[in-house]
């Protein structure tokens, strides 16, 4: 648990302060400085370990080179007597690799010393700053994995130097090989060699068995200086997981002893809130009541509401029958015009018709007149011709007359007959004309009728249209009223949603902030408990041990390393004496209700010391605190909940209301 939640957890506590102040647990820059070292250093040697392990793999691929020179250098000792240069050359290359493997042996050695030192080092640093829980098991962590890598390299280590030293004594005794030999084929050649070849061959035998001898003692010495090392480094690690161990179960059962005071008082206020709660719960049946009441009326606002939306679709359907309806009417009228129009186009023409009848009928007349005249020239000519006959029996001169008269009688002929003619013709237009004034009468007479009945339409119609137009204003009206109520309606149900939708998101939240802080009270609690388990084994273990390991060292040692050890548990009992001094007589100055609490805390810590000392006998039985706080919790925040549901519905009845006045 770290400051942050301690402090919302727990707000403006004194005692609780300087508890967490005497336990280290504030974040200091000086820790978190030295957290940042120690977690550069397990990287540096993180990346140390790979390149150190890459060498180590190039350097297994140089010892396999190696041997096989030695089996290439044997097989061309046994075929040439050591007497070729390539032989030479290759015994010189391979003389040379050796020696640089040997070297790098030698580095890697000490490189490994030098890391074990830095990873104490940082393990020091960071079991110093424990406290930061986070941090710590993030950089725990890390250490092992670094650990890990380098015990894998230890191994990996330890084989390639096992191997270098074996080839290291071949190369030797090899050498020295040579060198006998080389000395036996010059004394050969001086011819000063009998007896002592076979002297010499056996001294060698004996000192290159003698020298591997030696070799394998000091491999020996050497593997257990470095079993010791390790040994002596592993109790030097358990000593400071112990000491630090034992602050850590000190600090922790002062802490525990804390929160267990507080764990009471959280049953004490979940009893009172199991009071609060009975009330919120018949307040959440009124509420449900008044909430079953409201969804009814907005049920009937629907209803009402989708009763005007039909009206107002009527009232859209006969609108557009009355627009329909004056279209027709607009284009009667204009059908109505055009008639009027053709009638006075027919009077017009019947007028005309009259005047060339009255022209016809004054030709007519002149027509008869001019056949009364033949008539009259007939009867004259009836005289003239009874006269010839009489007369031609005179003279001469009368026959001249008559020839004219002849002339003039065919002439008065041909105009009778042009005269019948044009008489007939003008008898069949009059005939024309008065059947053509027949058909425009009933024609007039027929379009004044339609005239009437489209003016009686139109009347009508126009009183149709001053009706529908005085029905289109009230239900306009009606509309503009039933919409403003729609707008105001949709107005109030989207505040109405709008509050819902916050409120709910409010509850939502404060909700989840409970909750989760009732998970990290929980979590906190059983992290404690594990704690104070582990630590109490780990505790009795690591005593055990110290005290099997304790058994071979000196006794004025081992009392020197008691007292060390009592005086930083000395001082810490004294300053918690101190921080307890203090916070009773913080409790003494504050008012009575508080010193109940803190009488009651006292009590409850008694209770909870004689049940750690139970624990503390029976190791293996972690206590079990009540529940009752998460119980509450939820309880409460059910009950938050159902308040602010509540208030919401109180909220939305009340606009309901004010929408119906």
């Amino acid at each position: 648990m770290d400051d942050h939640t301690q402090a919302e957890i727990y707000p403006g506590e004194p005692a609780f302060d300087k508890v967490h102040r005497y336990e280290g647990v504030s974040t200091n820059e000086n820790d978190m400085q030295e957290l940042e070292r120690s977690l550069q250093v397990l990287t540096e040697i993180d990346f140390r370990l790979a390149y150190s392990s890459e060498k180590l793999v190039n350097l297994h691929v140089l010892f396999i080179y190696l041997l096989a020179q030695e089996n290439d250098l044997e097989a061309m000792r046994i075929e040439n007597n050591f007497i070729s240069t390539d032989f030479i050359e290759k015994e010189l290359v391979f003389d040379l690799v050796s020696s640089i493997l040997v070297s790098e042996v030698r580095e890697l050695d000490n490189f490994m010393v030098t890391v074990q030192e830095e990873i104490v080092d940082a393990r020091h640093k960071i079991f110093s700053c424990r406290h930061l829980s986070g941090l710590f098991s993030m950089m725990t962590k890390k250490l092992q994995d670094s650990e890990k890598s380098l015990k894998q390299f230890q191994e990996q280590f330890l084989d390639l130097k096992m191997q270098s030293s074996k080839l290291q004594r071949r190369t030797v005794a090899f050498l020295h090989e040579n060198w006998e030999l080389d000395k036996v084929i010059n004394l050969r050649e001086n011819s000063q060699l009998t007896d002592i070849n076979g002297k010499s061959k056996q001294q060698m035998v004996e000192q290159q068995g003698y020298i591997l001898r030696m070799l394998e003692k000091s491999l020996a010495r050497e593997l257990d200086l470095e079993k010791k090392l390790a040994e002596s480094r592993n109790n030097e690690e358990l000593k400071l997981k112990l000491h630090y161990t034992e602050q850590v179960a000190f600090r922790m059962e002062e802490a525990a002893e804390f929160v267990w005071g507080r764990f009471l008082e959280a049953e004490n206020s979940s009893e009172v809130l199991m009071g609060i709660s009975k009330d919120l719960v018949g307040r959440l049946q009124f509420s449900d009541l008044n909430l079953n009441g409201s969804i009814k009326r907005e049920h009937d606002l629907k209803l009402n509401i989708q009763e005007c939306i039909e009206l107002l679709k009527a009232k859209d359907s006969a609108l557009q029958k009355l627009e329909s309806s004056n279209s027709e009417l607009i284009k009667k009228n204009a059908e109505v015009f055009t008639l009027r129009e053709k009638v006075r186009l027919m009077e017009e023409q019947q007028k005309e018709l009259k005047f060339q009848l009255n022209t016809v009928n004054a030709e007519n007349d002149a027509y008869q007149e001019q056949l009364v005249e033949i008539e009259n020239l007939t009867e004259t000519n009836l005289e003239l011709t009874e006269e010839m006959s009489f007369l031609k029996t005179s003279s001469a001169n009368t026959e001249k007359k008559v020839g004219t008269l002849e002339k003039q009688l065919r002439e008065l002929e041909i105009q009778l007959q042009h005269a019948k003619a044009s008489s007939e013709a003008s008898q069949e237009q009059q005939n024309m004309l008065y059947s053509a004034i027949w058909d425009m009468e009933t024609l007039i007479e027929d379009l004044k009728s339609k005239v009437s009945k489209a003016e009686s339409k139109t009347d009508t119609a126009e009183e149709q249209c001053i009706l529908l137009s005085e029905n289109n204003s009230e239900l306009n009206k009606e509309l503009n009223l039933l919409r403003f109520r729609m707008k105001s309606l949709k107005t109030f149900l989207d505040q109405a949603n709008y509050l819902k939708t916050s409120s709910a998101k409010d509850v939502n939240v404060k909700t989840k902030l409970i909750m989760d802080m009732v998970t990290q009270l929980s979590t906190e609690r059983e992290r404690i408990q594990k704690q104070l388990y582990v630590l109490r084994k780990e505790n009795k273990l690591l005593v055990d041990k110290i005290q099997n390991s304790k058994r071979g060292t000196h006794i004025n040692r081992y009392n020197h390393g008691d007292d060390d050890n009592e005086d930083p548990l000395v001082s810490n009992n004294d300053s918690t004496n101190a921080t307890c001094a203090n916070a009773s007589v913080e409790g003494e100055r504050e008012s009575p209700d508080r010193n109940f609490q803190v009488d009651k805390l006292s009590e409850d810590a008694n209770l909870f010391e004689n049940e750690v000392g139970d624990s503390n006998s029976s190791s293996n039985k972690p206590a079990r605190p009540s529940n009752l706080l998460f119980v509450s919790v939820a309880i409460f925040m059910s009950l938050l909940s159902v308040l602010v549901m509540y208030l919401l519905n109180k909220e939305i009845f009340s606009l309901l209301k004010t929408v119906e006045d």
